[in-house]
């Protein structure tokens, strides 16, 4: 890890190296680079971290869906991102990150961003604006997306946030609790001009977590009838003391329209599971089994359920190797099935001054 200063210092020294290597010794040049790497950093580096991050994820998958049979390359959610944070007082931080998709399934270019804000971090909480997280993923569906796909966790992937645009958040930790809350707002769009609420809590201890949400966001149906859909969901997460873990998340999903007196509600739910336990040093086997329901009862449902292999082979913490079998059964189409191979590269270069 290197520091502002000794960047700083190593660039400017550089010069001074070019600049007197004609008529100066070298323990004259030693001294000035060591004077360089002494003097204090400029103020805007002072208690400063900025961190260059990314996630590299090809795979190619032979894909079955009961009518055609193909090889594809495809991606793992492929990203790239940096993120920095200054204290400017005590106990108080200003936080920016921005992290973009990558398309390694075509021509590798960067896409659309993820996460796109600025934070202020305080003793009484944090408050950000921007693209973000959103309570609902961080406290209930992050503890069941343990799988290396695009769409995991698999009955949550429907129709459920994963990063949420125009959105104001803010997050408490007292304790083992950890409360969220977020509202989007998009000008004119949606009732009072809220298009989406979300809250949360989380409770850690030990090897156990409990999160709870609830998501009322504004929608229309495939008639462009508006409504809004209220969500409901949890999650209980833990790791045993030979490294078993298991997690389980359900959600409750109502639907509702504003028709008059045609009644067009409805409800829904989404159900994941996740066991991971390693088999060997570096060999983890993964599995799970998903349900997705939208409440509608004719052949236009939505409807489905599956599960999930895995086995990984992680030879280093930023390098992982898996083979995946996915099953996915549809109520009212062709089933689709999944044999998929994937590498996976993380890195992380931080800074700080």
């Amino acid at each position: 890890m290197h520091t502002f200063k000794s960047l700083i210092a190593a660039a400017v020294s550089l010069c001074c190296i070019n600049a007197y290597a004609s008529d100066a010794t070298t323990a004259e040049l030693e001294a000035r680079i060591a004077k360089l790497e002494n003097n204090t950093a400029p103020s805007q580096f002072k208690n400063s971290q900025v961190s260059l991050y990314g996630s590299i994820r090809p795979t190619l998958s032979y894909l079955d869906d009961s009518q055609d049979k193909t090889w594809d390359v495809r991606d793992a959610l492929s990203r790239v991102g940096i993120k920095a944070s200054t204290e400017f007082a005590d106990g108080w931080t200003a936080i920016a990150q921005g992290e973009w998709s990558v398309d390694i399934a075509n021509s590798g270019n960067f896409g659309k961003a993820r996460q796109a804000y600025a934070a202020i971090a305080s003793p009484y909480g944090q408050v950000g604006i921007g693209k973000q997280r959103p309570a609902q993923y961080t406290l209930v569906a992050e503890y069941v997306d343990i799988f290396n796909h695009g769409n995991s966790p698999y009955a949550y992937d429907h129709e459920s946030p994963f990063f949420v645009d125009n959105f104001v958040t803010y997050q408490l930790v007292t304790g083992d609790f950890t409360w969220m809350a977020g509202a989007q707002f998009d000008g004119d769009n949606g009732d009072d001009a809220t298009d989406m609420v979300n809250v949360g809590v989380g409770y850690d201890i030990d090897q156990l977590h409990i999160g709870l949400g609830y998501v009322t966001q504004n929608t229309t149906d495939a008639q462009n009838i508006e409504g809004d859909d209220k969500t409901v969901g949890g999650v209980v997460a833990y790791t045993f003391s030979n490294d078993l873990y298991l997690a389980v998340s359900y959600q409750d999903k109502q639907y509702n329209y504003d028709t008059g007196s045609m009644n067009k509600n409805r409800s829904g739910s989404t159900l994941d599971t996740a066991l991971a336990y390693p088999i060997f040093d570096d060999y983890k086997i993964k599995l799970g089994y998903f349900q997705f329901k939208d409440g509608i009862n004719d052949i236009t449902s939505s409807d489905y359920n599956g599960f999930n292999t895995t086995l990984e082979w992680n030879p280093i913490d930023n390098v992982r190797v898996h083979l995946e079998y996915l099953d996915k059964s549809f109520d009212n189409r062709d089933d689709d099935h999944a044999v998929t191979i994937g590498f996976r590269y993380d890195f992380n270069l931080t800074w700080q001054g």
